[in-house]
């Protein structure tokens, strides 16, 4: 076997490797940003609960497309899922503050996973062009 045949080999194989994670990295920052988007409406949901000055009919989805009309009024506190199904009652600034945080974090992650993965396709197209030489 010739030097430019095992070259094009382990290209190939480095190729598939990197062409695999650059898509579960892809899915990674997807899943993140999608969060980060819930984030933002919690907030202003909350900003808008905050607001209230008498009590108000909204619609609260359940799920698939199915609501419920609810009447909600001012609230002085929020339960705040901390990890692993775990309420803690917050108030408005704290329950901001922790969505702020977890969002801050959420954004670092994206940005450092979206370094990661230009590198990768980076070195796809190098790998890329290795195997189309002939």
């Amino acid at each position: 076997m010739s030097t430019s045949q095992t070259q094009r080999e382990r290209a190939a194989e480095e190729y598939a490797v990197l062409a695999q994670l650059a898509e579960e990295i892809q899915r990674e920052i997807s899943l993140a940003q999608s969060l980060i988007a819930e984030i933002d409406s919690t907030v202003i949901t909350l900003k808008n609960i905050g607001l209230l000055e008498e009590s108000k009919e909204v619609l609260v989805p359940l799920s698939a497309g199915v609501y419920v009309k609810a009447v909600i009024s001012k609230q002085e506190k929020f339960l705040v899922n901390i990890g692993s199904n775990i309420l803690v009652e917050k108030t408005l600034e704290e329950a901001l503050s922790m969505l702020n945080q977890r969002r801050e974090e959420l954004a670092q992650l994206v940005s450092k996973r979206a370094e990661e993965l230009n590198a990768i396709i980076s070195r796809v197209q190098q790998l890329r062009q290795i195997l189309v030489q002939r």
